[in-house]
């Protein structure tokens, strides 16, 4: 970490330095001799730097087998998607359901993965206030043109 530290250091400095320099140098004539001499600055600059903190290119190269790549299951792969894919087909829905005026007060998904690993939605359930109870057909619609499941609505009465 001090390697990097110290490395990041050097570049800062090298970075005002150049800056400074190039103030005081004419644009035109010294251009490409100034870009010559800062770029074998630089390198050369980060080379001692290198040198001084004791880093090799053995020592920072990270060796494959040093690493441990942690193991998952298929299952908790399956797992993890299907709950994935759960959340935003919930936050799609509603979408869809805000677009047409209609606020779902909770929205529920059940869905599993065929013997195919297709996801599919098992069971729907979402649930409305009672304002919105005439319209349970549009809300049982637009869940079903989506989902390809037909929804079980339910209407939530009012807490007075």
């Amino acid at each position: 970490m001090s390697t990097l530290a110290t490395l990041s250091l050097t570049l800062c400095y090298l970075s005002v330095a150049v800056t400074v320099i190039s103030l005081f140098l004419p644009q035109r004539r010294t251009r490409k001799i100034f870009n010559f001499v800062i770029g074998l600055f630089v390198i050369c600059s980060l080379i001692y730097s290198l040198r001084d903190t004791g880093l090799s290119l053995g020592e920072s190269l990270i060796q494959p087998g040093n690493i441990e790549m942690p193991q998952y299951s298929q299952e908790d792969y399956n797992a993890q998607v299907v709950q994935k894919t759960a959340e935003n087909l919930v936050a799609a829905t509603d979408e869809l359901l805000r677009a047409e005026g209609i606020e779902a007060r909770d929205i529920r998904l059940s869905l599993k993965i065929s013997d195919e690993g297709r996801i599919y939605v098992a069971d729907a359930d979402i649930y409305i206030s009672e304002d919105d109870f005439p319209r349970m057909g549009e809300v049982e619609s637009i869940v079903y043109r989506n989902l390809a499941k037909e929804p079980q609505v339910y209407v939530e009465k009012e807490v007075e």
